[in-house]
């Protein structure tokens, strides 16, 4: 389970990134998603948009940077267009199981 600040730090990456995004789908995960965090831990977050290229995905790791630089936090973000999610090989990854099932979707 997300803290209320871990919550409001995923709640602010999300609005930035629907501004640009609207269609975009953002699941915090790992750690911070589950309650373990330590002090140190990132912030891992996947993002799913319809396409993705360089530019998409340099623009989301901005929008990670300075939110996570504005909450001293780490945010590390996975992000996929929606064949690569839902039919290519990482669909069968735990990576995206783990999104799937402890993700807390903003």
């Amino acid at each position: 389970m997300l803290s209320k600040e871990d919550q409001k730090i995923l709640n602010k990456f999300a609005g930035r990134t629907r501004r640009r995004y609207a269609e975009a789908r953002i699941w915090a995960f790992g750690s911070r998603a589950r309650g373990t965090a330590e002090w140190d831990s990132d912030f891992d977050i996947c993002v799913v948009l319809p396409r993705v290229d360089r530019i998409v995905t340099q623009t989301i790791r901005r929008i990670a940077w300075e939110v996570g630089f504005d909450a001293d936090r780490v945010i590390t973000t996975i992000v996929m267009d929606e064949d690569q999610f839902e039919n290519g090989p990482m669909s069968e990854s735990t990576l995206v199981e783990h999104v799937l099932h402890e993700g807390v979707a903003a």
